[in-house]
C-alpha cells in the first residue's frame, strides 16, 4: 500500500539520463479531505510533462501545506497520494517570473474495491438476465466514476440477488462514492452482522463510522476485533489520522501507539504520534517521538519535518 520498490540499477540509469535542470519557479498548495480537514503526510510528486528533469517530491505538513521549489517554466504534472485516499492527478503551468496561487486539492476517501464474482451470477439458473445486465452496467459506471448511476444499477440487481454479499459490498462502496454515507454504513452494518469474523469488513465499517463522526461506534468496533487480527500498522495509522481530523488527539495518540507497537521501525508512526502529543501538550513525549523519527529516517520527508519540529519545541 505504501511503498513501490524500484530496482537500484533501473533507478540509477533513469537518474543519470535526466538533466538536473532547476529553475526559479515554485508551486505550493494545500491538501484536505472532503470535510475540509488537512491531510498530513500526503506524498506530492511534481514532474515535468516533457520528462526532461528529475521529479520533485514533497510531503504535506500537519496543516496540509506543501511546496516544491526549483521549477523551470512550463507544464508540470502534480500527483498527490495519501494512505486511505484516492490519488489526485493534475497539471500546472509554471512561470519563473510569476508566482501561481496555491493549488487546493481535496482528496476523496478510498474504499477497497469489491467485485461481484461472475460465477455468483452467471451460473445461478434462477437469476434473470436483467440482474446480470444491471451488475455489468453498475461496474461500468463505477469505472467511469459515475457513482449515482452505479448505485441505481446495483440496486436493480439487488432485487434479484438480495443475499449476495459481494454485491452488497460493492453497493456500499457505490453509496459511499456517491456521497450517501448513511446508506453505505447501513449496508456495511448488515454485512458485518452476517459475517462478524470478517476483519476486513469490520475495518471498512470502522472507517465509515469515524468519517461520519460516529467515534464511539468506530472505537467500539476496533476494540472488539479479535486479538492479533490487525497485523498492518498502517491500519492504526489511518485510524489515528481520522481521529486527528475529528479533533480527537487523545484517541489518535492511542492508535498511533498501537501502530508503533506493531512495528517499531516505521518512522511515520512515531511522527504522527508526535503530532498528537503536541496537540495534547505532551511536549516531552513529542520530542522523544520526533527524535526517534530522525534516528530511523533522518533524510526522509518525515525526518526533515521532525527536525524542524524539534527546533520549534526548544
Amino acid at each position: 500500500m505504501r511503498r513501490v520498490l524500484v530496482a537500484v540499477l533501473a533507478l540509477l540509469v533513469a537518474t543519470a539520463a535526466m538533466a538536473q535542470v532547476r529553475g526559479k519557479g515554485r508551486l505550493q498548495g494545500t491538501v484536505t479531505d472532503e470535510s475540509g480537514k488537512p491531510v498530513a503526510g500526503a506524498a506530492i510528486t511534481v514532474a515535468p510533462a516533457d520528462g526532461n528533469t528529475t521529479p520533485i517530491k514533497a510531503k504535506s505538513d500537519a496543516k496540509g501545506r506543501w511546496s516544491a521549489l526549483g521549477l523551470t517554466s512550463g507544464q508540470w504534472n502534480v500527483d498527490i497520494e495519501a494512505p486511505g485516499y484516492q490519488p489526485s492527478r493534475g497539471t500546472a503551468n509554471v512561470s519563473e517570473i510569476q508566482m501561481l496561487p496555491p493549488i487546493k486539492t481535496t482528496l476523496q476517501k478510498a474504499v477497497e474495491e469489491a467485485e461481484v464474482p461472475a460465477s455468483a451470477i452467471e451460473t445461478a439458473p434462477s437469476v434473470p438476465q436483467e440482474a446480470v445486465d444491471a451488475v455489468n452496467a453498475g461496474q461500468a459506471f463505477m469505472e467511469a466514476q459515475k457513482f449515482k448511476e452505479a448505485v441505481a444499477e446495483f440496486e436493480k440487481a439487488l432485487v434479484h440477488l438480495a443475499d449476495n454479499a459481494s454485491l452488497k459490498q460493492v453497493l456500499s462502496q457505490a453509496y459511499y462514492k456517491a456521497g450517501e454515507l448513511p446508506k453505505a454504513i447501513a449496508m456495511m452494518e448488515g454485512l458485518t452482522a452476517a459475517d462478524p469474523s470478517n476483519t476486513q469488513l469490520a475495518l471498512l465499517l470502522t472507517n465509515l463510522y469515524l468519517e461520519n463522526g460516529q467515534l464511539d461506534q468506530g472505537r467500539a468496533l476496533l476494540q472488539n476485533l479479535p486479538a492479533g487480527s490487525v497485523t498492518d500498522p498502517t491500519v492504526y495509522v489511518n485510524v489515528g489520522i481520522l481521529f486527528l481530523n475529528k479533533n480527537n488527539p487523545a484517541d489518535a495518540l492511542t492508535y498511533f501507539g498501537k501502530a508503533v507497537d506493531l512495528d517499531m521501525t516505521r518512522p511515520e508512526s512515531y511522527y504522527y504520534r508526535g503530532l498528537a502529543a503536541i496537540q495534547l501538550k505532551k511536549m516531552a513525549e513529542a520530542r522523544a517521538d520526533f527524535q526517534k523519527v530522525v534516528e530511523l529516517a533522518p533524510d526522509s520527508p518525515e525526518g526533515r519535518d521532525a527536525k524542524q519540529m524539534l527546533a520549534d519545541l526548544k
